[in-house]
């Protein structure tokens, strides 16, 4: 994404003479294809004054911006086109329209690279005011040196307006360090942790300083006392699916998983009602995608298995447009809903349903309409091979297992081969996550043969088992986990197969400290109380499981 832009910086000079992009091609077709959008009240969000013909434009380009801050690229478009045909010249609609767009896609690539070019002209051409030409030269930077030079720069342009919100929210945005080997924030995360909250007190009843910082902090190994804010956001701006997604994560990641499924809920419900009113398909719909897995997810995490799967099956069956299989909605139905049904199977583990799970993938021939347009056919079969050597294991077939096992390490380097495909596909999130949950698959594998084998190969199941735990970590991005049970739980049935109850304890706990009152963990943790003879700890373990079932 950045090899373009640096290559119109170096060749600007020439640009002039050949004919600059014009409005409609700086829009994608899928928005292009839409009815306008409607208006959308953000109580305070971004105020300024804009560049723009008339006070239309100004409000589609405040709207567009209001969307873009909370997590809704694709509604920003929507508003940013409205305010790019009305007035060609608004310096801010275009960049808005670059914003909305920096996500590769095949689809909308094409109108990205055109808006770009449209604001490099009209950069060129000394349209829009020092600030919005300060919007333009951070983006600029980040795009020709990454994030790390475009946190500089827009802290440098809220230095020059510091009664500027949005630069301020960009400067903590790009400029986020997350977390170290140790879960740690690392300083430049404490530095824009610190932005965000000094934004906060200053705008309390302002939502978007509030999810930019809810935002930083979803990836933190404890949300517990960040939950109240994630909360707050949603009596902030009621009835805003990408709000209710947030805190249906908070909700998740801190174990309250009744609540986490009735924020996905909500979340599903309102993109289900948007895009009925606006006459959208999944195709351009990943986020209601999201939310609905998610919310299986957490039906799953309280120990709903029945309701999770019977909701996965059906979002599994969601039909894809034949024309728009490169779209981002159709790419997460294939990543994320088509493999749900399985991962809940695996998540189970109950003895003949590995089976199921593999008839629950989609089969190689439906693969091959994808095949061209997206790489989730190499998360599918990983899949399918995994589950293929579980079920020879199963079968007793130890020798057969074990090859197949080398088959599906093979399979991981292949995939891992195909980074840069993902960035042309725009799957580099998926393919990333999803890589890492084979290897993690992989590594679990190798646990389970050696178990399989022969007595004096078992000691080293721990070490595969360890290792497996080891690799896993929260998801990222506001997405469910790939795998949906922790590794740690192979830890303790594996301590209990070998009659030591305590150290199952202890593993059994680890999995509750990632995945709190993990409905499968908490169940283990009974068995590990029991087989130690502590009947108190075993007692308040049940009375938990049944509490979160109730709920």
């Amino acid at each position: 994404m950045k090899l373009w832009f640096i290559a119109w910086l170096a060749t600007f000079t020439l640009a002039a003479a050949k004919e600059i992009p014009s409005v409609e091609e700086a829009i994608p077709p899928c928005v292009k294809a839409l009815q306008a959008p409607t208006h959308t009240e953000f109580p305070q969000g971004i105020k300024m004054a804009v560049t723009a013909k008339n006070d239309h434009v100004q409000a589609e380009v405040l709207e567009g911006l209001n969307h873009l801050h909370s997590g809704w690229e694709f509604e920003a478009s929507r508003h940013f086109a409205v305010a790019m045909r009305e007035d060609p010249d608004c310096l801010l609609a275009t960049w808005g329209m670059v914003m909305s767009l920096l996500a590769p896609s095949p689809e909308t690539n094409p109108a990205r690279d055109a808006a770009a070019e449209r604001l490099l002209y009209l950069v060129d051409e000394g349209k829009g005011n020092e600030l919005e030409r300060g919007y333009a030269y951070g983006m600029i930077k980040y795009l020709r040196e990454g994030s790390k030079e475009a946190a500089n720069a827009f802290y440098k342009v809220a230095e020059r307006f510091p009664n500027d919100l949005q630069a301020a929210i960009f400067s903590s945005l790009f400029g986020r360090g997350g977390y170290d080997d140790f879960d740690e924030a690392t300083p430049d995360q404490k530095n824009s942790e610190k932005i965000l909250e000094g934004l906060i007190a200053k705008n309390p009843e302002n939502p978007i300083p509030l999810h930019a910082l809810l935002l930083i902090r979803a990836e933190a190994p404890d949300l517990t006392d960040s939950l109240p804010l994630a909360r707050k956001l949603c009596q902030l701006k009621p009835g805003y699916a990408p709000y209710y997604h947030l805190l249906g994560h908070y909700e998740w990641r801190c174990g309250h998983h009744a609540q986490a499924a009735s924020a996905f809920g909500k979340a599903s419900s309102l993109y289900s009602q948007w895009m009925k009113d606006n006459k959208v398909s999944v195709a351009d719909a990943p986020q209601w995608v999201r939310s609905e897995c998610y919310r299986i997810v957490a039906l799953a995490s309280k120990g709903d298995f029945d309701t999770a799967y019977a909701a996965a099956k059906q979002l599994a069956a969601t039909s894809s447009p034949a024309d728009r299989m490169q779209s981002a909605g159709v790419h997460m139905l294939y990543w994320e809903a088509k493999t749900l049904p399985a991962r809940l199977l695996m998540r189970r583990g109950l003895p003949g349903t590995t089976a199921e799970a593999l008839q629950s993938l989609p089969k190689p021939d439906d693969l091959k309409k994808i095949t061209d347009k997206s790489l989730a056919f190499w998360w599918i079969d990983g899949l399918r091979i995994y589950l293929d050597a579980k079920r020879l294991l199963e079968a007793e077939q130890l020798q057969q297992a074990m090859q197949t096992a080398a088959v599906l390490a093979q399979h991981g380097s292949r995939m891992s081969k195909m980074q840069e495909a993902s960035n042309h596909t725009g799957e580099r999130s998926e393919w990333t996550k999803s890589l890492h949950a084979l290897e993690i698959l992989a590594t679990e594998l190798k646990g389970r043969d050696a178990l399989a084998g022969p007595e004096s190969a078992h000691g080293s199941a721990f070490n595969w088992f360890r290792s497996a735990t080891d690799l896993q970590k929260p998801a990222a991005m506001l997405f469910p986990p790939a795998i949906l049970s922790p590794m740690a739980n192979r830890l303790g049935n594996y301590y209990l197969a070998l009659n030591e109850p305590k150290k199952a304890i202890e593993s059994f706990q680890e999995a509750l400290k990632d995945f709190p009152n993990d409905s499968d963990s908490l169940q283990g943790l009974q068995r590990a109380y029991k087989a130690d003879g502590n009947t108190v700890e075993a007692q308040k373990t049940d009375d938990l499981i049944q509490s979160l079932k109730s709920e």
